[in-house]
């Protein structure tokens, strides 16, 4: 991959452990200064500038990204998935969308089916997988 002057980077690391890679770290950042193999980048977050080899960027292609895509609204029937983080943890639950319950004053609550069970969880969770 190729890299310019004012690109927009995310700059990927890790921390290792006897136990093998234990956390991903990720950094937004600015191209500032392309080498041969490694770059200079400025950090988005605290504007510290910093060297890298490229091997370990990957570039933001926000032309793409910049429009104000909306988010698809699940309907009646769709396969969906709900992601949801309590207290650190992440919980996924997926299944059929089978009821959407609107009650005025109260947050818009979905009901979701895998085999015979069902879950009750928030409309804004969820997205669409088929």
């Amino acid at each position: 991959m190729e890299f310019s002057e004012g690109d927009l980077i995310v700059a990927i690391g890790s921390t290792l452990s006897k136990d093998g890679i234990v956390e991903r770290h990720k950094n937004l950042a600015t191209v500032k200064a392309v080498g041969k193999k490694d770059l200079f980048l400025q950090s988005e977050k605290n504007g510290k500038v910093f060297k890298i080899s490229q091997e370990r960027c990957a570039r933001v292609d926000y032309q793409s990204t910049a429009s104000l895509g909306e988010t698809l609204s699940p309907k009646l029937g769709d396969l969906v998935v709900s992601v949801t983080e309590r207290f650190g943890n992440i919980e996924k639950k997926m299944g059929v969308l089978v009821e959407i319950t609107d009650e005025p004053g109260k947050y818009v609550l979905a009901k979701i089916l895998k085999g015979e069970t069902s879950s009750i969880v928030a409309f804004d969770s969820l997205i669409v997988m088929e």
